[in-house]
């Protein structure tokens, strides 16, 4: 059984859920999520969430304390997982916890025992499992049978989803150090580059759309898309034909989610505040930075 911890929104979860399905696929395992973290108070340090994957078709299932048995303790105790590779036979699985942001292609070897602690932000991790992944990240026929007509529409045009991520990256001032956030030069340079494909239509969506009608204004035609729910707006995202993308797993989802190969995908340079951090794994080779 491959066990992974889930933090974070659903652009998180769905990477912490991928890396485990794919590694438990490889195993013929089962893969299950531990909840323990979002049932924790944060005491506002950074932002509460809950349990996000119930809406994709299959069902995800959730570790019990009988599975985390022999884990928890390691999680306190920072043994290298190689080390727990090498001597198998003195544990239960291997706790394997993220070093750094750079793909890890030692967890790809992990045994069909293991429990994985980390955001693993990178589609290396399960790029050979695509097609699992895939089924397993099918929305439920409800968010596809409520938002038809505007899927619709946006297969139709020469559609562009753009994402505008506010919300706790403005409020949180941890988060807004960490993360930082997109220009409007970005965005506005972003769309002129995808206006060289044709007469594209920009579906934008956000969870500040009242600071996007005042701050982007841009010369094609435009939606702003108010769904008041955030599954429905990534599966719209994935619906359009290309996308640009903020600093952000959640539009980084519904981008990789659109399985066109002739998409593009423009995402920013910058993924994080702190240059110190390489995130040289997370953007795919295919997708373009600006």
């Amino acid at each position: 059984m491959i066990i992974t911890k889930l933090m974070g929104g659903l652009g998180n979860q769905m990477f912490q859920f991928a890396v485990a399905k794919a590694l438990a696929s490889k195993h013929g395992v089962e893969a299950k999520v531990d909840l323990s973290f979002l049932q924790k108070d944060t005491g506002g340090v950074y932002t509460q969430r809950a349990f996000e994957l119930s809406c994709f078709t299959k069902e995800i299932k959730t570790a019990t304390q009988e599975d985390l048995a022999g884990y928890t303790k390691r999680a306190q105790g920072g043994l290298p997982f190689t080390l727990q590779s090498v001597l198998p036979f003195f544990f239960k699985g291997v706790y394997a916890k993220e070093n750094g942001n750079r793909f890890q292609r030692q967890i790809l070897k992990l045994p069909k025992e293991a429990y994985l602690d980390g955001f693993w932000q990178s589609e290396l991790y399960f790029k050979d499992q695509e097609k699992t992944i895939r089924e397993y990240f099918t929305f439920s026929d409800a968010i596809r049978n409520t938002h038809k007509e505007m899927a619709d529409q946006m297969r139709s045009k020469l559609s562009v989803s753009l994402h505008v991520r506010r919300g706790d990256y403005v409020s949180n001032a941890l988060a807004n150090k960490f993360h930082g956030l997109c220009s409007p030069n970005y965005y506005q340079n972003a769309v002129k580059h995808l206006m060289a494909l044709g007469n594209i239509e920009v579906y934008i969506f956000s969870d500040d759309l009242d600071w996007c009608m005042q701050h982007s204004k841009f010369e094609v035609p435009m939606h702003y898309v108010n769904t008041n729910d955030a599954y429905a707006d990534m599966y719209l995202m994935s619906q359009c034909k290309h996308h640009v993308i903020a600093n952000s797993s959640f539009s980084w989802w519904g981008a990789w989610l659109n399985a066109d190969p002739e998409k593009v995908v423009i995402a920013p340079k910058i993924w994080f505040n702190d240059p110190s951090i390489d995130t040289s794994d997370v953007i795919p080779t295919t997708w373009q930075k600006m």
